[in-house]
């Protein structure tokens, strides 16, 4: 059997080695249908004699087993099935075979040359290249070799909605990569040498998820969110429900850091329709070095679907702002000149007051001697 790439030396195998493959050649015209592509040869570039030539192609197609619709927020897997609908497009004789010997070969190249509808070594991707709010977890599957007619096992792919994803449906790509056999010439009976040419194709297939109407959230921080270090506070927290379902026994939780510390950390909400909101309320301790400015805390929330599940909203950023302690003068306006003013008026009403309560006293003790 010889063997070679394109453009590598010619290689030649050993008489053993020939041997075998001549049994399995035997193998395939007594028992056909036999997995003759299951292991894909090395490409040659010379051919021996070429008695056909058999025009075709492996045709895959992929379909989704089982459910394709989901909730945003929902993980879930995905189980695609490929399907070979290859067919031979012509047939071609390129040389007649002279004697007895050439007609076994010229039969077993006929036989082999039926291979070319079969994809072999299949390797299959999902991606998303459209940008849809899906987040997909696998990596390559095998989908190994496939004659035509033939569908391929449940290949699984883990995915995750976004938790904020429109409904709709949405676009992933299903990527193919795999080989069938171009070409086959038959050579030398008994002895015979077998070469080979395979083509590497690359297909791409369209995947359809659908995306639910759902519960989807958003969060928006109170204008008296406004907490001062050093101290302890409230942190107001709006969320709204900007979804088209209803969300039942919805419980909001905040995640805290430095230089944040809390022991309040949920909130229960209820029942949110869409287009509902409720404000929350967390009890924030400050740490004394927060920098004064506007920080942003961590939230997410938990909900109950119309099926009953538990979902879990995305992460999202409530933002709080953190001011300096201000001291009591400041507060009240009392700076400068206004500090005087306001100290001798503050004394100017005292002596006042003692000396018109020392008038009506002596008027009242005046009055008494007189009696």
């Amino acid at each position: 059997m010889k063997i070679k790439e394109a453009g590598n030396s010619l290689c030649t195998l050993t008489r053993t080695t020939r041997l075998l493959v001549l049994c399995a050649v035997f193998l395939l015209l007594v028992a056909p249908g036999s997995a003759y592509s299951e292991v894909v040869p090395l490409n040659i570039f010379e051919f021996t004699k070429d008695y056909y030539n058999v025009f075709g192609e492996p045709r895959l197609s992929a379909h989704v087993i089982g459910g394709s619709e989901f909730e945003g927020g929902e993980s879930s897997t995905i189980v695609i099935q490929l399907v070979n609908e290859g067919w031979i497009d012509g047939f071609e004789t390129e040389r007649m075979p002279d004697e007895s010997n050439e007609s076994r070969d010229a039969a077993a190249e006929l036989k082999m040359e039926y291979d070319v509808t079969t994809a072999t070594n299949i390797c299959v991707t999902l991606e998303n290249k459209n940008a849809a709010p899906i987040r997909i977890f696998s990596g390559l599957q095998q989908g190994g070799f496939l004659r035509s007619g033939e569908r391929s096992q449940p290949l699984e792919f883990d995915i995750g909605i976004f938790g904020n994803a429109a409904s709709g449906v949405y676009e992933l790509v299903l990527n193919l990569t795999y080989q069938y056999q171009n070409e086959v010439a038959v050579d030398g009976y008994p002895d015979q040498e077998f070469d080979y040419w395979y083509v590497t194709r690359n297909q791409t297939l369209p995947i359809h998820i659908g995306v639910e109407p759902g519960a989807v959230f958003e969060v928006e921080g109170n204008a008296s969110s406004r907490l001062l270090a050093g101290r302890e506070g409230v942190l107001y927290v709006v969320y709204r429900n900007v979804g088209s379902i209803v969300a039942e026994d919805v419980v909001a939780s905040i995640s805290v850091a430095d230089p944040f510390e809390t022991t309040d950390d949920q909130a229960f909400l209820g029942v949110l329709y869409p287009g509902d909101s409720y404000e929350a309320k967390y009890w924030i301790k400050v740490g004394s070095d927060a920098l004064a400015k506007t920080h942003g805390i961590e939230t997410e929330v938990r909900y109950t679907d119309r099926h009953g599940d538990t979902r879990i909203s995305d992460l999202m950023t409530a933002p709080v702002t953190v001011v300096e302690p201000i001291p009591l003068r400041e507060r009240m306006g009392l700076t400068g000149y206004s500090v005087s003013i306001a100290v001798i008026t503050v004394i100017t009403v005292i002596i006042m007051i003692i000396w018109v309560s020392g008038l009506y006293i002596y008027k009242k003790r005046g009055k008494t001697n007189v009696r």
